[in-house]
């Protein structure tokens, strides 16, 4: 493999420890890594139009996908079209029911946006615009919480969260949504869910082989059968990598190629939800000095890592979703 490219952001320089992640990135980047020559290149700056934002924005790609040859990209409030050969947005598609997106995927010809900020799954039609569903990830009608007449493009944030679903993926028997919350996915058509695949949170969700593969942010990736839904294989990265306990930042974005696993790493940010770090003082008892933002390469059956390449100097601070080039 020649290429791959990382979506995330830059964060805003700030003296501010508790800066909230819905303000904290200045950019939505692209960062393009060659796995052979090492080098890491940002190919791509963004910023979402002011009507279609908070009046404190965070700038921000969370999980992508390709769509035949472009890559479908999100912020936190929009769907962006992106050619990567030419460098040139295609188009746009925002609606006043997304905020927090986490996650864009075609999935049976239609767009499937997952709004975290609304605990639920948007689909739009074959146009790519109108909006034909909404799915709730929490058992509940959406709008026994929230307001249909309000644009949540311009709220900052509706946390806590229920469920915070941020990822979707498509396996046999239907469309499957991750649950930060729950720590386990869950199928839209059938309400099925998987085993509790971890203790502490978790992202992604991509099938592959005999099993769909998930992310613990604390460092740990999870196989689940994709016949049963139960744990198959679990591998600690801190042990595989001999990290030494020092922990490795949020693990998060994940592909399978070419016998290896590659996994992006973010630095650690400060947070005002606690509860989501507390896994950080466990291994030493005191949150040590972050490390940088990277892409890392794993042989995770033959229990190794390979080789890694930073990414932060290319100037993104967190990583959302890994993809082939």
């Amino acid at each position: 493999m020649a290429r791959i490219f990382l979506t995330g952001g830059r964060q805003r320089p700030s003296k501010v420890l508790t800066r909230d992640e819905w303000n904290a990135y200045e950019h939505a980047v692209v960062v393009e890594i060659d796995t052979v020559t090492g080098s890491a290149e940002c190919i791509f700056e963004y910023q979402s139009s002011p009507e279609r934002c908070p009046a404190q924005p965070s700038h921000v790609f969370k999980a992508a996908s390709w769509d035949g040859d472009h890559l479908l990209l999100c912020t936190q409030t929009e769907v962006v079209r992106f050619d990567p050969t030419t460098r040139t947005v295609l188009g746009t598609l925002s609606h006043p029911w997304m905020n927090d997106v986490h996650h864009v995927r075609r999935i049976q010809d239609r767009l499937h946006v997952v709004s975290t900020g609304l605990d639920a799954v948007l689909v739009f039609g074959a146009d790519d615009a109108t909006l034909t569903d909404i799915h709730s990830i929490t058992g509940h009608p959406v709008w026994e919480r929230f307001d249909p007449a309000r644009d949540y493009r311009r709220v900052a944030t509706t946390k806590p969260h229920h469920c915070h679903p941020n990822y979707i993926y498509a396996d046999a028997d239907g469309r499957w949504v991750t649950r930060f919350e729950q720590r386990d996915a869950i199928c839209i058509e059938s309400g099925q869910r998987t085993d509790r695949i971890a203790e502490d949170p978790i992202h992604d969700g991509v099938p592959h082989g005999e099993h769909i593969w998930f992310t613990v942010v604390s460092g740990e990736v999870v196989a689940v059968d994709r016949r049963t839904m139960k744990v198959a294989h679990r591998y600690n990265l801190d042990q595989i990598g001999q990290e030494q306990g020092h922990p490795l930042g949020w693990c998060r974005g994940l592909l399978r190629q070419d016998g290896l696993t590659y996994l992006a790493f973010s630095r650690l940010r400060p947070t005002k939800l606690k509860q989501n770090l507390a896994w950080l003082r466990r291994p030493l008892g005191k949150a040590p000095e972050p490390k940088p933002s990277r892409l890392v390469a794993y042989d995770l059956e033959g229990g190794r890592k390979t080789r890694t390449w930073l990414a932060e100097t290319a100037g993104i601070s967190s990583i959302f979703s890994v993809l082939p080039g």
